[in-house]
């Protein structure tokens, strides 16, 4: 049976929160794809890219969930190690962060590091830590930083990967070949002495003291003298080779991007999705003390005891957040989250994923539109969808759509829906015929990344310039004519009919019809790089930036939010504002939504958790002081816990035999709880809020 994992799995976190209930900032992360896992003793350390880090059980529960807004440097974990001392060290793509188990200790180039982006960690035999980064390796010893270079001896500047030999040599993988240190000399291995690829993701050593190297094109056996090289052919998985185990037995595990294979000295034998692999896009592999391979892919978690595979996904929560792409609120105001692994649905306490599985087009869903029917159109990678509710139909080239790559869509007051492709043109659909428009008919360029429709009904689109059409005739309007810059990547209209521009490095353009303003860093723009603009009900623009965070603008002053303020990315590629005047961002590293006022988050006065055909209400929802749960008939829960946003666990019933009981909350802070029951193995969650 499949396992789910609580909805900890989907971090959500809590700045400027204080004691009140109303947050400023909630931010939502996935946790899916999983970059690095380490084995600590009866848990497991997990490592994700953009969700954090997190500790779970042999069973997959997870015990502790940490992200930026705990002292992680960064969400996008890439590496752990642990010392001898218990200490955790995180590599990420923000420098390194160190945690004792209370405390957050972070480094970056400021302290001595080589680079922010670390690749690789290992400890030596002296406690000292090595790490692998983009430029470079930087050894710590717990005082000083010191760092070798290709000017020293490395073969390449970017470390992928390290490991350390029973002699104490340090073995670096990087993206031009592997160099041996021996702590004074340097020794690089590339292609031709043997290699199969000179760019290395991973390293093992076996007992006998060959070395293993994963490369881009196979795996390569290294016994200080002879090389032998495995490819595809061979039988493995796959020629990219991302990580490399070995087990008790000497049987060389090896993840691959498709799938896992396993070498016992004389045999191939591949793992995938077919035989019960999460994912086959496999970054890491960990094997704990009871010999139970544990296998970080880009889909989740999975365990293999040799026998059987157990999978550790996400039971709710965003799909991916890597990339949230594109946002859109209903009349119901569920959020749609458009992203790089499909659609997620959140209506204020529960999230649905839609991907290819379910009829979805493209699971890379670049922008979404509401119709007046309440029909949701999905653009992605692979045509467009629409969505009643139940029903998926999937429209592309073969039904008259100019490309499956569709980049935006917008909807005029007819019902007629406008897709605008990457290189094809822009496509109108009635809901019976498709006309499609390109430089051919006056369009300024094919690569169409945003249409904005004004009340005349004019047609806006954003291209290499800007193109407008009334139906009949097209004018485009180019630097030449006051556009800050040629691409245009985002179009808003405001009530006073101006028209507002983001480009990609020229900040924002306003026009009026006549006139052309131009706001740069030098107004007080963020970033020249400009993704999203929205207007809120006060007439407030916002503007969401690559790299740069987010700038609001109220006709006169500039306010920019970042990371610093509780913002989950700086790089935003998509901004929405709902009915209670919550913000809410798609970044690149998950979704934040902000209120100046306090987010509107949980309004209701009770909530229900559904399970087998029976539920548990939870009342009333805020809670003052105390929770009441009530337990409906059906199989009991075999343990009911309440844990806050930290991971830490501050309600915990093992065995509950009443139908209904009341818990205090009184002494606990005001905020985010979630309330979790076990039942048949299975994990259900909710949110609550506590005044």
């Amino acid at each position: 049976m499949k396992k789910l994992l609580p909805l900890l799995f989907i971090t959500l976190s809590l700045c400027t929160l204080g004691q009140t209930a109303k947050p400023k900032w909630v931010n939502y992360y996935s946790k899916t794809y999983v970059q690095c896992i380490v084995p600590n003793g009866n848990t497991m350390w997990v490592g994700t890219r953009g969700g954090g880090v997190y500790q779970s059980d042999l069973q997959g529960n997870i015990l502790q969930s940490y992200t930026k807004d705990n002292g992680l440097a960064d969400n996008y974990v890439i590496s752990i190690a642990i010392d001898a001392q218990g200490n955790k060290w995180f590599g990420t793509g923000d420098g390194v962060s160190k945690f004792d188990g209370t405390n957050w200790t972070s480094y970056t180039t400021a302290n001595g590091l080589a680079s922010n982006d670390v690749r690789a960690i290992a400890i030596d035999a002296q406690g000292n830590k090595w790490f692998g980064t983009y430029s470079g390796v930087s050894k710590f010893d717990g005082t000083n930083w010191t760092t070798y270079t290709t000017a020293d001896g490395l073969a390449g500047y970017e470390v992928i990967s390290i490991a350390i030999d029973a002699q104490g040599n340090k073995w670096f993988g990087t993206g031009d070949g592997v160099s041996k240190f021996d702590g004074t000399n340097w020794t690089t291995y590339t292609t031709a002495n043997g290699l199969s690829h000179n760019c290395v993701y991973s390293i093992a050593i076996d007992v006998q003291g060959n070395k293993w190297f994963g490369t881009y094109k196979g795996v390569s056996k290294f016994d200080g003298i002879n090389w032998t090289s495995y490819t595809k052919a061979n039988g493995f998985a796959d020629s990219t080779v991302n990580s490399i185990a070995i087990d008790a037995q000497g049987n060389k595990w090896l993840g691959t991007e498709g799938g896992v294979s396993k070498f016992n000295g004389t045999t191939w034998t591949k793992y995938t999705k077919a035989n019960g692999l999460v994912g086959n896009n496999v970054r890491s592999i960990a094997i704990d003390a009871q010999g139970n391979k544990w296998f970080g892919t880009d889909a989740g978690v999975s365990k293999f005891d040799g026998t059987n595979w157990t999978t550790y996904k996400t039971a709710n929560g965003l799909a991916y957040n890597y990339h949230v792409r594109s946002i859109a609120i209903d009349v119901q105001g569920n959020k749609w989250f458009g992203t790089d692994a499909g659609v997620s649905k959140f209506d204020g306490t529960n999230w649905t994923t839609y991907t290819t599985a379910n009829g979805l087009a493209g699971n890379d869903v670049f922008s979404i539109a509401i119709d007046a029917q309440g029909n949701k159109w999905f653009g992605t990678d692979g045509g467009v969808s629409k969505f009643d509710g139940t029903n998926w139909t999937s429209y592309t080239t073969a039904n008259g759509l100019a490309s499956n790559y569709v980049s935006s869509i917008a909807i005029d007051a007819q019902g007629n829906k406008w897709v605008g492709t990457f290189g094809s043109g822009v496509s109108k659909f009635d809901e019976t015929n498709w006309i499609t428009y390109t430089t051919a008919n006056g369009l300024a360029y094919n690569n169409v990344s945003s249409i904005a429709i004004d009340a005349e009904g004019n047609k806006w689109f954003g291209t290499y310039g800007v193109s407008k059409f009334d139906g009949t005739n097209w004018t485009t309007y180019t630097t030449a004519s006051g556009l800050a810059y040629s691409w245009v990547s985002s179009i808003t209209i405001d009530a006073e009919g101006n028209k507002w521009f983001g480009t990609d490095g020229g900040g924002v353009s306003k026009f009026d019809g006549t006139n052309w303003t131009t706001y740069t860093t030098a107004n007080g723009l963020a970033y020249n790089w400009v993704s999203s603009i929205t207007i809120d009900a006060e007439g407030n623009k916002w503007f969401g930036t690559y790299s740069g965070g987010i700038s609001k603008f109220n006709g006169t002053n500039w306010t920019t939010y970042t990371t610093a303020n509780g913002l989950a990315n700086n790089w935003v590629h998509t901004i929405a504002i709902d009915a209670q005047g919550n913000i809410w961002f798609g970044t690149k590293g998950g979704v934040s939504v902000f209120n100046e006022n306090g987010v509107d988050f949980i309004n209701n006065t009770n909530v229900e958790i559904e399970y087998n055909n029976s539920t548990i209400a939870l009342y009333p929802i805020p809670v003052i002081d105390n929770l009441i749960i009530k337990i409906n008939e059906g199989n009991a829960p075999s343990s009911i816990q309440i844990v806050n946003t930290l991971g830490q666990t501050v309600y915990v019933n093992s065995s509950p035999t009443e139908t209904s009981f009341t818990v205090s909350l009184t002494d606990k802070p005001s905020g985010i709880y979630f309330v979790q029951i076990v039942v048949d193995e299975k994990t259900y969650s909710k949110i609550i809020v506590k005044k």
